[in-house]
Parts: structure tokens; C-alpha cells; sequence
């Protein structure tokens, strides 16, 4: 007798073949059989005619290590269809914690999470490892395939300190990185956004790519600068995948600010030039004109270099301040910042706050929180990175559609939400987060599918499963196939669509029907059953 049977849905496999009609059955955690009529009994039948059955979808791009130790339910993933998520990205992870630089190493987690004294106090994870083995100990709605930050190596090894690594400091951080690998992690990830990833040298990111080669794991790459130098900041990465053989992961390309839009397309070409040259450089996108990052990335380098702790000491001295409102005015040589530009204030917007004193920021423009403040703009920025002790979530609207399309269009883009699981009630409910985190599988099927016909069905569900999982090594999963694991979503395609909203992020999204972790059904159509199968994926060896 089989678990489960889906009947009569239209299935696209996920390996860009046209979809067909057919019957999936399920028998513990694996797709058993896939076959025009399945007539073994089963336990659970669901009827799918008119649907869609997808493999589970693979967020390429993901946050949810720093939320699901609050909720494991992670539902505003699971009820957009993502069954695994690709986690530890941008250099930022829970663990490893060391003992000597934790409080500098709290601060660098300052630019992704915001945690309370109490929390700070517990933090105290060895490695990333135990840090997910304890925030899945109860179970998860969606798998986990975890990479390590090497900004949280980096920086429990040797600070903020701006210099090459000793031989033995190196040694320390290769060992860190080795001790995640061999737990089955899928490889190293990088900001070089920020510090002290702005920073370091080729030299040392050869040293731990060589590592990350032995295993065959990725190298994830947040780019340094993803606007007025997007190209040669495309030209590091692919001089690193040269250099050292690596798989080399570019996350989330685009071209921020107006000057900038277009040269997405001359970004493409040197990635395909490289891949052509047998260099294995990829990319993942998601599908908004806007980005979230911090607050900090306002404030000029020379502030920020030692740290988001000294540098909110170093700005409550009125000649420092001063010298930072400057620079934000007039910009600096070798210096990227949006406030060079008109209206500049409109266009970013505060989503997350750490003191209740600035909670009704939340969802307000720098404009509006200057207003209110009743100082510049400029002033405002740096006001609210003291009061928060730089810990400031924000969402830039930067981004032009015809590049969004441009880099989904590309025959090896993957998607990925570059966010972290939500919900509608409780803690992960606060803030104006980011829509994406909500709607980013909805909105490709509904507004770049079904309405823009940017993408054809096919083309959208494997750049959702099957590419991701075969970028990342995430062994059978991404496809409906006999023998892979039971991570299917059934959606509706004349109906789904985001609802989350930049007003309103915080709302589920419309159009998906099951979807099914592990051979378990989590979402029964706008139910959630309780069932948390999901589970750390290790990445398979050999």
C-alpha cells in the first residue's frame, strides 16, 4: 500500500520537458512511481486535476537560519512552495562562535538579525552545525542545506582587524571551515559588501576555496558592489573561479540605482564567456526592483571599518558626525551611495527596529522619519544607527524591471528569495519586511508567467528545482522522478500570485494547493497540518 497518491495533475518534472498528465505515488519519504494511471491503494489520495505537480521548490538563496530557531513552522516559505532552502548566505551564520571576538562578532551579525541583550547572552553556538541541529530539534515545515559564513569565521578568528591572516590565523579559519564540511555542509558563502569581507585578498579566499574544492562543495559571493563597479566586481568573481577551479555562485545579480541599469547585460556576457571557458560560474535572482540590506551601508567606509560597535562610538563625537554628513552629501572617491541622489530619502524605507522607542519608524521612508525628527535626513541616518546600535533592516528600491527580466530570461538563472521565513502572528510577524520573503515563488508563476509570459512554465519550475539543486549538489531532489525524494508542490497556475505587498508584506499568498516535504503533507490548501518534516540536509560525498 502506497502513502499517497496524487491523481490526475499535470506534471512538470522539473527538467524543462513538456508537462504531461499522470499519477504520482509516494511511499515513505520517495517518489515510488510516476505512471499515466497508478491503481495501488494508498493511504491519503489527493486529486489534482487541474493542477499543477511540481517538485518542491529550492530557494537557491535564503535566510531562514536566523528565523526558524523562533518558529520552526517557517510558514511564509511552506505556503509559497519552497520545500528546501540553500541557508548560511551573504558571510552571515549563527555559528562559530569564539570566545575571544563573540561581542565582534555580534556586531557583525548586527547588519542581518537584531537580538535582544537576553539573546546576545546565549549566543553562543560552536559552529553553525549545532546551531541548526538546535533550532531543528523539533522538526522544520521545509529542509535546510546549509553553507557557512565566512564573514563569521573571519571574524571569530581575527576581528575587524584590516590585514592579511597569519599563517596560524589562517590555519584557524581553514580548520573552522573544514569542521562544517565534514558535517555535510554545501560550501563557504562571502559578502565583500561588507566589512570584513571588503577587504580581504585573493590570496586568502584561494586558500579556503582550495578547501571548499576538496569537498566539492560552492563558493557563494555577495558582490562588493552591485552597482557603479557590477563589472568589476563580476570580473572578481570570475577571476576567483579562475584562479582556484571553485564552483563559483554570484548571489543575487543586479544593477542598483539608475545609472547603473543596463550593464546586467554586459554582466551576463562575461559570465557566459567564463562558463564557456569551462569556468563553472552561476547566479540566482529574485523577482523585485527592490533590495533589503542594513542601514549601515549609508554611512561612509571610513566610519564603519573597525566595526558597527565603534562606529556607532565614533558617531556620537559631533566632528566625526559632521565629517559623515558630509560625505553622505557629497559622496567620496571609490564610495557608492544613493544619497547623491535626488529624492534619494523617498527610496529607502525602514523595515526592522530593535528599540521600542523607534518601533513607529517601521514601514516609514528616512523622509518621514526626518520630518518627524525634525532634522535632515542625513542626520536622521546616523540618529537612528546610535539609537539601534547600527542594528537597522531596510528595503532600497533601486532596481529597474527591464534587467529583472534580462537576468530571469538566462537559461542557467536560478531563483531565490534572499529572505528569511516569516509568518502572520507572533514575533516574525513585526517589522515591514521585505515582500519577497512572502510572495517570490507566487509572483514568478503569476505576474512573470501567467501575465507577462516572460517565462514559459517550464522554463520557471526548473529554474525553481531541478537547476538549483543541481548548482548546490542537493542529491535527488529538485524533480519528480521515481527514487527522489517526496518534495512536491501542487499549485493552481490560473490562480496563484503574491499578495505580500511593500505596504503590507505580511500576507500568504494565493493559488497553492498542497505542498508535500519529505513524503508529508504540510500545506493542505490554506491549512497548515503541523507536520514538520523537513530536516538539515547533508550534502552527499563521494
Amino acid at each position: 500500500m502506497l502513502d499517497i497518491v496524487i491523481k490526475n495533475g499535470t506534471i512538470i518534472d522539473g527538467t524543462g520537458k513538456k508537462g504531461y498528465v499522470a499519477d504520482v505515488g509516494i511511499k515513505g519519504e520517495y517518489i515510488c512511481k510516476v505512471h499515466d494511471e497508478i491503481k495501488d491503494e494508498a493511504k491519503e489520495y489527493i486529486d489534482a486535476k487541474g493542477f499543477i505537480v511540481s517538485p518542491g521548490f529550492i530557494d537557491a538563496h535564503g535566510h531562514s537560519d536566523f528565523t526558524i530557531f523562533i518558529n520552526n513552522f517557517g510558514e511564509s516559505k511552506i505556503r509559497q512552495g519552497i520545500t528546501t532552502e540553500v541557508v548560511g548566505n551573504c558571510g552571515f551564520t549563527a555559528g562559530p562562535i569564539t570566545a575571544e571576538h563573540k561581542d565582534d562578532q555580534l556586531q557583525y551579525l548586527a547588519n542581518t538579525i537584531v537580538l535582544s541583550d537576553e539573546m546576545r547572552e546565549k549566543w553562543n553556538w560552536e559552529s553553525q552545525k549545532s546551531f541548526l541541529d538546535y533550532s531543528s530539534r523539533n522538526g522544520m515545515s521545509f529542509n535546510l542545506a546549509p553553507l557557512v559564513g565566512h564573514g563569521m569565521i573571519r571574524v571569530g578568528v581575527m576581528g575587524f582587524e584590516q590585514r592579511r591572516p597569519t599563517h596560524d590565523e589562517m590555519d584557524r579559519m581553514k580548520a573552522l571551515l573544514k569542521h562544517e564540511l565534514d558535517n555535510g555542509f554545501y560550501g563557504l558563502s562571502t559578502a565583500f559588501q561588507y566589512e570584513p569581507g571588503n577587504f580581504i585578498e585573493m590570496d586568502e579566499i584561494a586558500e579556503l576555496c582550495k578547501l571548499v574544492k576538496e569537498y566539492d562543495g560552492i563558493y557563494t559571493i555577495h558582490m562588493r558592489d552591485e552597482g557603479k563597479d557590477l563589472i568589476p566586481c563580476v570580473k572578481h568573481a570570475i577571476a576567483i573561479a579562475r584562479k582556484t577551479r571553485a564552483r563559483i555562485q554570484i548571489s543575487h545579480l543586479k544593477a542598483t540605482y539608475k545609472p547603473n541599469w543596463g550593464k546586467v547585460n554586459e554582466a551576463i556576457a562575461l559570465i557566459d564567456d567564463a562558463y564557456n571557458d569551462g569556468l563553472d560560474v552561476g547566479f540566482d535572482v529574485y523577482p523585485y526592483t527592490a533590495f533589503g540590506s542594513g542601514l549601515i551601508d549609508l554611512v561612509p567606509p571610513w566610519a564603519k571599518k573597525d566595526g558597527p560597535k565603534e562606529m556607532v562610538n565614533l558617531l556620537k563625537d559631533e566632528r566625526a558626525r559632521r565629517r559623515a554628513v558630509m560625505d553622505m552629501k557629497d559622496g567620496i572617491k571609490d564610495w557608492e551611495t544613493i544619497m547623491i541622489c535626488d529624492d534619494w530619502d523617498e527610496c529607502v524605507k525602514i523595515a526592522l527596529l530593535k528599540s521600542e522607542k523607534n518601533k513607529k519608524y517601521e514601514g516609514m521612508t528616512i523622509k518621514e522619519i526626518a520630518k518627524d525628527m525634525q532634522c535632515s535626513p542625513y542626520e536622521a541616518v546616523i540618529q537612528l544607527l546610535i539609537d539601534e546600535d547600527a542594528s537597522v533592516k531596510c528595503i532600497y528600491f533601486a532596481m529597474c524591471e527591464e534587467d529583472l527580466i534580462n537576468i530571469m530570461r538566462h537559461c542557467r538563472a536560478c531563483f531565490g528569495t534572499d529572505g528569511r521565513a516569516c509568518a502572520t502572528y507572533g514575533e516574525l510577524s513585526k517589522g515591514s519586511v521585505h515582500p519577497r520573503y512572502y510572495g517570490t515563488y507566487p509572483r514568478i508563476f503569476g505576474r512573470y508567467v501567467r501575465e507577462k509570459k516572460v517565462l514559459t512554465l517550464e522554463e520557471a519550475v526548473k529554474k525553481s528545482t531541478s537547476l538549483p539543486a543541481e548548482r548546490f549538489h542537493i542529491h535527488r531532489r529538485g524533480a519528480i522522478k521515481e527514487g527522489y525524494f517526496a518534495d512536491v508542490t501542487i499549485f493552481d497556475q490560473d490562480k496563484i500570485i503574491d499578495t505580500a505587498t511593500f505596504k503590507n508584506p505580511h500576507q500568504y499568498p494565493q493559488g497553492i494547493e498542497y505542498v508535500i516535504v519529505n513524503g508529508k503533507v504540510v500545506i493542505n490548501r490554506d491549512a497548515h497540518t503541523g507536520r514538520l518534516p523537513g530536516v538539515v540536509l547533508q550534502k552527499k560525498t563521494g
